[in-house]
């Protein structure tokens, strides 16, 4: 009678012990919290900073007549390369032929009257005054010619350099302006690139602490994995204006594989060791300010660091320096390759298993 009801009871006592089993490792693998790990660099690549910054061509021209006409020839579309000296525009110079012609005729007149002149007087048959006027014209037809020889200069216009033509301001037999911009005109051999870098780092170098040779390194979207070396130029001694910072040019030749327009993005990578003043020789190391946390019985400073090999993280107590915009300096405690823990820190304990979800190198 009671045979039956213990044999059930048996059954359902057994299987809740095993659902216990089971439970038990899933308890434990909920355990093993993810964190987001950050890798310690070597002092030398902590000083390495990344300037966002464009690109302008080294020399760029609004290219204009000196006097006014007809625009009678523009052989350009933009975009087109010139050649330094080649014709970009010219005007209707049939005015101005006919004034050079009418300038020539009353220059050689005047060689002719002053050479009579000339004879005369040495044979006193007229005043030194009479004299003294055909050579005063004779010079001012002379200065006359000249001008209309360089008005007809004028009616052509050609390339100071060579370059790219950026923009076309006007079209072809339209009546021109004198100074009126007739095309933009850039150099396409070197490029220019601009930089804004803050106070705090222009106040640490002069011509004294960059290292002789010392090229920074930009990078462009369009050339991934690359970098190219681009030397300094010049600097704004004025601030940019809504900022602390001033403006600072590279210059770099246009690689034969890549197109650099103005205008384009890129990213100037500076070695700040190689070109500031260092103040202090304390050697530190630089990790983000949400990896350190202080002990709650203690108040040491600390860091979780990982090891790969057992998946654990140690508390680590660290000194620390000044905190700055690339992260908190720390004096000791850490070494290049150590793995800190800068997502999650504050749920760890001592041994503890986590689960790395990626890291990320030096600053």
């Amino acid at each position: 009678m009671w045979g039956k009801p213990l044999l059930v009871l048996g059954i359902l006592g057994l299987t809740i012990a095993l659902s216990g089993c089971q439970k038990e490792p899933a308890q434990q693998e909920a355990l093993i919290r993810p964190v987001k790990l950050f890798e310690v660099a070597g002092s030398s690549s902590q000083q390495l900073r990344h300037f966002p910054g464009h690109v302008t061509a080294s020399d760029e021209a609004e290219i204009s007549f000196r006097i006014s006409g007809e625009l009678v020839e523009l052989p350009l579309n933009e975009g087109q390369h010139v050649d330094k000296g080649q014709l970009l525009a010219r005007l209707d110079d049939r005015d101005v032929r006919n004034e050079v012609a009418d300038r020539q005729a009353s220059y050689e007149l005047a060689q002719i009257d002053f050479q009579r002149k000339k004879s005369l007087l040495e044979r006193k048959v007229i005043s030194q005054a009479d004299y003294d006027k055909a050579s005063a014209q004779l010079k001012s037809s002379k200065a006359a010619l000249d001008l209309a020889r360089d008005k007809l200069a004028y009616t052509v216009l050609k390339a100071p350099f060579a370059g790219r033509v950026a923009r076309l301001e006007v079209e072809n037999h339209q009546f021109i302006q004198a100074k009126q911009t007739i095309l933009l005109l850039q150099s396409d051999n070197t490029m220019d690139i601009h930089i804004q870098v803050p106070e705090s780092i222009v106040v640490n170098v002069d011509a004294n602490t960059v290292e002789a040779g010392y090229m920074p390194q930009a990078s462009f979207a369009a050339a991934p994995g690359r970098q190219f070396p681009v030397q300094y130029k010049e600097h704004a001694t004025k601030v940019t204006p809504g900022t602390q910072t001033y403006d600072v040019v590279f210059t770099m030749p246009v690689p034969d594989d890549l197109t650099l327009l103005p205008g384009m993005t890129t990213t100037v990578t500076i070695d700040l060791a190689r070109i500031i003043r260092q103040r202090s020789q304390i050697p530190y190391v630089l990790i983000p300010s949400q990896a350190v946390v202080n002990s709650d019985t203690d108040g040491r400073t600390l860091v979780w660091r990982y090891n790969a090999g057992t998946g654990q993280v140690n508390a680590v107590e660290v000194t620390v320096g000044r905190i700055t915009e690339a992260g908190i300096q720390v004096l000791s405690g850490l070494q290049t390759g150590d793995r800190v823990v800068v997502a999650g820190a504050r749920q760890l304990t001592e041994g503890l298993k986590v689960k790395p979800l990626r890291w990320e190198r030096g600053l």
